[in-house]
């Protein structure tokens, strides 16, 4: 349970104004969703420096993000966005997870440090490395996957439905994901299971001959 809360509020304190701009939006509208997204980001803001805690690049990504797509949608004479902002936000995500699997700590192993039980990854071992580098680039595929089927859903039933679907299978496959996510040690020793991502052999002791 720490293990899902600290992943949970990992992942709502980067993501949590693209969450909540989308909740408000489909829920109440346009402007109370900006206006619902604009006061969550001022309360981070206060909040991460009341405690000290750093902005990272993932947190100026999805607030900014939010803030573009309300900004365009705001201006624009109808929402139009609202039916391709999803695609572009998860092709755009997916792009930010890939890059975020080229550096020296990949994207979701920061994710998984900045958790209450980050201090026990051991990420000086080069096989947990590759681990959360393919782990960050399942994340990239994944949001890659939604963008597609958002664009399909917003292209074949009308606004309401694809609305409605596009909601549900949001928030399932997401679950699904933070699932995975949640139980990454299983995920790995799975993995091993299968001959991947396995610690290197240690070398045999010499022994001195008689």
């Amino acid at each position: 349970m720490k293990r899902l809360t600290g992943t949970l509020g990992s992942l709502f304190h980067s993501f949590g104004s693209l969450i909540l701009y989308w909740g408000v939006l489909l829920t109440f509208g346009l402007k109370p969703a900006i206006v619902a997204t604009l006061l969550f980001i001022v309360a981070e803001v206060i909040w991460r420096m009341a405690t000290r805690r750093p902005f990272p690049a993932l947190w100026w990504f999805s607030n900014i993000m939010a803030l573009v797509f309300g900004a365009v949608d705001l201006y624009a004479d109808t929402p139009f966005m609202m039916r391709y902002e999803a695609t572009v936000s998860n092709l755009i995500t997916a792009a930010f997870f890939a890059a975020g699997a080229l550096g020296e700590e990949p994207l979701v192993l920061r994710l998984a440090m900045s958790s209450k039980n980050g201090h026990t990854i051991p990420k000086d071992r080069p096989e947990i490395i590759r681990f959360f580098r393919a782990f960050t680039l399942l994340w990239a595929a994944y949001f890659v996957a939604r963008a597609g089927v958002f664009l399909w859903i917003m292209t074949a039933f009308p606004l309401t439905k694809a609305l409605m679907l596009r909601t549900v299978i949001s928030w399932a496959s997401l679950g699904v994901m933070m699932l995975i996510s949640i139980n990454g040690r299983r995920v790995l020793m799975l993995c091993r299971h299968f001959g991947w991502f396995t610690a290197p052999a240690t070398p045999a002791r010499l022994t001195p001959s008689a």
